[in-house]
């Protein structure tokens, strides 16, 4: 049974005051902006769309590859559309963007958990950042954190 005290009422303010300075960094408020420009681009959105339709119907006919001669040329219809959404400047603001603000949410929580232990490991989802190899198969070997063998 939780047994609320001063500590815990103390800690949900800290995790409070964390939470309020982080929406007031103005990389959260840069997000915001790009985010609604990205989605209050209507003809890009409709690309999106359209891309999105496109890649269901390749999806639908990929099994058939080799039984449909054009199947290349709608592979390269795909990627073309792909390229295109890619290369919109908007796309290209807002995936900075959100990368910048991944960043500091790592830091945040790399913080918080080196409070607790190092030995936490923390996936930042970053694509260059450090990665820790798959869970190994078996009974317990996915639950609990090892520690580095010695």
């Amino acid at each position: 049974m939780l047994s609320i005290n001063q500590e815990l009422v103390a800690i949900d303010e800290a995790i409070d005051e964390v939470a309020q300075s982080f929406l007031n960094l103005s990389l959260v408020a840069e997000y915001k902006e790009k985010k609604s420009d990205f989605l209050s681009d209507l003809e890009l959105q409709e690309r999106i769309n359209e891309f999105q339709v496109l890649k269901e119907d390749f999806d639908s006919i990929k099994a058939f590859a080799p039984y449909r001669s054009d199947i290349s040329q709608l592979r390269r219809q795909l990627f073309s559309r792909k390229r295109e959404i890619d290369l919109n400047p908007k796309v290209i603001a807002y995936r900075q963007a959100e990368v910048a603000l991944q960043e500091v949410l790592a830091k945040l929580t790399s913080s918080l958990t080196e409070v607790i232990s190092t030995s936490i490991f923390v996936d930042t989802g970053l694509p260059l950042a450090s990665h820790k190899p798959i869970h190994g198969k078996g009974r317990g070997g996915n639950i609990r954190e090892k520690e580095s063998d010695v």
